[in-house]
């Protein structure tokens, strides 16, 4: 029999696991000895503090935030969610630092791509600094006081602006960065790659702390996109121009998907042959290439190199007819590569407004809502050019600082345009919106709502375009109707835990000690839905969002069949027809709230026994 953890992934353990793995012998009852671990290293080690490094004030308090685990859940909202039964996309309304940490048990190693827009800190922006570590019962009951009735977190609170007058202005940021960015990388797969948006305030900064987290040899590339087509002539030069850094979990496992050529790569295929059209290649290059031969030109000049081919790939080219000789003056040859054998180009480190502009954003989330509610949105254009080469048609994308659901729409669309089955994870800080915006006069109380309803909009657009596409295709008569993609998702918000927390620190008179101990006797608060208790268990035993769910009914109480009957919860009632049904379907786990034993010792006995012998872990809560 185990117990079960009502925390998420700690962090800490997680490491020390795996590094315990690697050296085992440096461990000393459950503690690294770090002068045995010097002696296994020799010269690999070092002890100076002159050594390159990226510091700041409170750097400590970052790793701080990453090693304590949280206690919270999620609650799934059917009411704001679209097709929520069906659906495998995911909104999770709630401050992403504890969201990443409940993901790292159910997603860890899982998405393929994550892309985020985060706060530029450009001396305006308000994000949430610093992230709460170890609270003593004064500053949890502080906390409490930082959200108004709705629950929404008040901006004088720990959600505030971060000036550039602040002595700590660049600390504070990265403060509030730097632990997201190592939860993200957790839920990378090992060839999985993060695209981050960022402007000239802290690019120099965030390179730094990507390579420090992801490591500088997984730096992909510092891309540069021009956001905007017009020119506004402020400050001392005008700013045209962002940066997305690309970095990867592995670049020996980087695959990058080649894009579409574009209407200008195209004009470069301007010669032709009876194969079609083609682009010249070079082949004699005095600076580049290595191989030297002779070669005898159509007029019977003898060229000697250097060529790019070795002489038995040239003259395999020219049985081929893959060789073009030019006309008048020096002849040359060069290589043929012909349109129909392109499979796209690479993508490239400069992405023109060809690739989406502020305004071509503005003017799309206008379009949904027929007014501007939102400042500064990214472009779906841009969006999908990400999604198409860090990404594959059954990926999953994660965002989390979804703003205005850009990512959410581009994943829909594109899965609209070539029939894939992407599917995005995007959350979101239920953000107060500003009482004199038009989005507050139009009844959206946070960002969030708005990411949401930006979402619900976009999707029966998609719908509505794939209808008039199908009834085209209908009456010409060209071929059945275009399949819709998935346009629903799941709405889950960010809660307290449905468990009781015992908390020593918070206990300071008899009264307190004694509601302490009866939490041992039934660990549900009071109030929990039965459906959100399910959901805990299940994020806290490593399932993700979409795991199949079945209840099965025995004498008018249900257990929970998970994910083809690997698991078992019971949260209802213990009775033996219940035991002997779960002895039926033999799963590899089981798991019970002790409460429901009622003080029934010896069968609870008989029970821990019968599936003990059955093979079937049991987990008691």
């Amino acid at each position: 029999m185990q117990n079960f953890s009502k925390e998420s992934l700690s962090i800490t353990e997680e490491k020390l696991n795996k590094f315990k793995q690697l050296f085992p012998e440096v461990f000393s009852e459950g503690k690294v000895d770090f002068e045995r671990l010097k002696l296994i290293l020799g010269e690999n080690t070092s002890i100076s503090n002159e050594r390159y490094v990226l510091n700041w004030a409170d750097k400590s308090e970052a790793f701080t935030a990453i090693q304590i685990p949280t206690t919270k859940t999620l609650y799934p909202v059917p009411e704001e969610s679209v097709k929520f039964n069906s659906t495998k996309n995911i909104f999770i309304e709630g401050e992403n630092l504890e969201v990443l940490k409940i993901l790292q048990k159910s997603y860890f190693g899982k998405i393929k791509m994550i892309y985020i827009d985060p706060p530029y800190n450009t001396g305006s922006d308000n994000f949430i600094y610093p992230d709460k570590f170890s609270e003593t019962k004064e500053e949890y009951l502080k906390k409490i006081k930082e959200k108004d009735e709705k629950g929404y977190l008040l901006k004088e609170g720990l959600f505030r602006k971060n000036s550039k007058e602040n002595g700590q202005f660049h600390s504070n940021w990265l403060n509030m960065m730097y632990p997201r960015l190592f939860l993200a990388k957790n839920l990378l797969k090992d060839d999985g790659v993060i695209f981050i948006s960022i402007d000239d305030n802290e690019v120099h900064n965030l390179r730094l702390l990507m390579n420090e987290i992801f490591g500088e040899e997984n730096f992909v590339s510092e891309i540069v996109w021009r956001k905007t087509d017009n020119q506004a002539n402020i400050g001392k030069i005008a700013r045209v121009k962002e940066y997305i850094l690309l970095y990867t979990k592995s670049i020996d496992l980087l695959v990058l998907n080649k894009i579409v050529l574009t209407e200008k790569a195209k004009k470069e295929y301007r010669y032709n042959d009876i194969k079609g059209q083609f682009r010249r290649a070079i082949l004699l290059n005095k600076t580049r290439a290595r191989h030297f031969f002779d070669v005898k030109t159509p007029s019977g000049n003898i060229l000697k190199g250097p060529w790019m081919k070795k002489e038995s790939e040239f003259y395999e080219m020219e049985k081929q007819n893959r060789i073009h000789w030019t006309k008048g003056g020096e002849e040359l040859p060069y290589g043929k590569i012909y349109l129909k054998d392109s499979d796209g180009q690479l993508p490239n480190d400069f992405l023109s407004i060809e690739f989406g502009s502020n305004q071509e954003a503005s003017l799309e989330l206008e379009s949904l809502f027929n007014k501007r509610y939102f400042d500064f949105p990214k472009s779906s254009t841009l969006m999908k050019h990400f999604i198409n080469i860090g990404s594959n048609s059954n990926d999953i994308i994660l965002d989390f600082f979804a703003g205005s659901g850009t990512t959410a729409q581009a994943v829909m669309e594109l899965n609209k345009e070539d029939g894939g089955n992407r599917k995005f994870i995007c959350v979101q800080l239920p953000e107060k919106t500003e009482e004199n915006s038009e989005a507050f006069k139009a009844g959206y109380k946070t960002i969030a709502e708005i990411s949401k309803e930006r979402i619900r909009r976009a999707a029966k657009k998609i719908e509505a375009e794939v209808k008039e596409e199908s009834s085209d295709l209908s009456l010409s008569g060209e071929g059945r109707e275009k399949e819709c993609p998935d346009l629903g998702f799941k709405v889950y918000k960010l809660k307290e835990s449905n468990f009781k927390i015992w908390r020593s620190d918070m206990v300071s008179d008899e009264e307190e000690l004694k509601a302490g101990i009866d939490l041992f006797k039934n660990p549900l608060k009071d109030g929990a839905k039965e459906e959100n208790v399910l959901l805990e268990l299940l994020l806290k035993s490593g399932y993700d969002l979409n795991v199949k769910v079945e209840p099965i009914e025995i004498d008018k109480y249900k257990i929970y069949c998970i994910n083809n009957n690997e698991l078992i919860v019971c949260l209802e009632k213990v009775s033996d027809r219940i035991i002997s049904k779960i002895l039926e379907l033999k799963p590899v786990r089981c798991l019970m709230l002790d409460s429901l034993f009622d003080g029934q010792d010896s069968f609870k006995t008989n029970t821990v026994l019968q599936l003990q012998n059955a093979e079937i872990d049991l987990v008691v809560i």
